[in-house]
């Protein structure tokens, strides 16, 4: 695949300055030097803070951002209030990422309320600024602010599929899930594309539904159309492993049913961790199937290996529950004691 070329103009010239996307300085600062000579524009901070973060240094694309937010013309503020609110989003990113309860998580959220009551300022309209809003809101679990922020955003456009996978996570985490269904539905059809995919929330929604076929339909064309990603597999193993729970529970003659869930689950799970072997819930599956299998000292390495890479609470809860239950079944009652009090 062909690396992206981002063209820096030249001042005072008609040439540009080609920047391969694929080989960008370790360092945000050398870049934002170039731009800050070539009196570009702010945009241009904007598309390589974006492109650090696709490549996983949100440190480079934070720094990027606010040197672009510390350029910004006095006479034409409105243009650094996508910098704001992109920055502010990404403080709710670190702040995800932190312990609960924390002073870093704390002053985290802090930064993107500082960051985007300056957005607000500058545009009070801005729907890409709710939609952060909605971001915050939710970090700070306050749904119903959140469902309000994603519905005021909802204007339409790229825009508006932002706005409502937002509203379809707070509707799904309200168990609404006819009403989060119709917004994934619809945030597909504005943009097949986007990501994270609507599919997956679709095969979600179908699946508490009571709809399974259908989920499952939804979770295979989300795998099919991104191969690398490891979310629809990890829904898929899911729902195969409880498939096999309720066959075992069920006829003792559904056994031969049971275990093909059981080894259907498994394949998914396998191929997740192919993609992805540092996704937390990937390790985490893996982690309660070997629980089920009284393999005690496995299912603890895995739980460690999903804490250190969980970056959600959500995520760090459930790894601290594995991590209770392996060293519940291991005989260690005093590691399990506090590690039940920590999910």
């Amino acid at each position: 695949m062909t690396s992206r070329v981002i063209e820096v103009p030249i001042y005072n010239s008609n040439d540009v300055l080609e920047i391969d996307c694929s080989q960008l300085p370790a360092h945000a600062s050398e870049l934002c030097d170039i731009l800050e000579n070539e009196g570009s524009a702010l945009r241009l901070y904007q598309e390589f803070a974006l492109e650090y973060y696709k490549q996983g240094s949100m440190d480079e694309a934070v720094a990027a951002l606010k040197r672009g937010v510390a350029n910004a013309k006095a006479n034409d503020q409105s243009a650094k209030v996508p910098l704001l609110s992109l920055l502010a989003s990404m403080y709710v990113q670190k702040a995800k990422a932190t312990e609960s309860g924390s002073s870093e998580r704390e002053l985290a959220l802090q930064m993107a309320t500082t960051l985007l009551n300056e957005a607000e300022r500058i545009s009070r309209n801005d729907g890409k600024t709710q939609v952060v809003r909605g971001m915050l809101a939710l970090a700070r679990r306050q749904a119903d602010a959140a469902l309000r922020h994603f519905q005021q955003a909802q204007q339409g456009g790229v825009r508006g599929v932002a706005a409502l996978l937002g509203a379809a996570r707070v509707l799904y985490g309200r168990q609404q899930y006819a009403q989060a269904l119709a917004a994934y539905q619809q945030a597909l059809v504005l943009r097949p594309g986007a990501r994270p995919d609507p599919r997956i929330g679709i095969g979600m929604c179908l699946e508490r539904l009571g709809y399974a076929d259908d989920a499952r339909r939804a979770l295979n064309r989300a795998a099919a159309v991104d191969p690398q990603a490891a979310a629809p597999r990890i829904l898929l193993a899911t729902m195969d492993f409880n498939a096999a729970k309720r066959a075992a529970a069920g006829d003792p003659a559904q056994t031969d049913e049971a275990a093909a869930h059981l080894r259907a689950g498994m394949e998914h799970l396998r191929a997740a961790y192919a993609l992805q072997p540092d996704n937390a819930a990937v390790l985490l599956r893996l982690a309660d199937r070997l629980s089920w299998r009284c393999e005690w000292a496995a299912a603890r390495r895995l739980g460690e290996r999903a804490l250190r890479a969980a970056d959600t609470m959500a995520l760090q809860a459930e790894a601290q529950y594995q991590l209770a239950r392996a060293h519940h079944g291991g005989r260690r009652f005093d590691a399990a004691h506090d590690a039940y009090a920590r999910a």
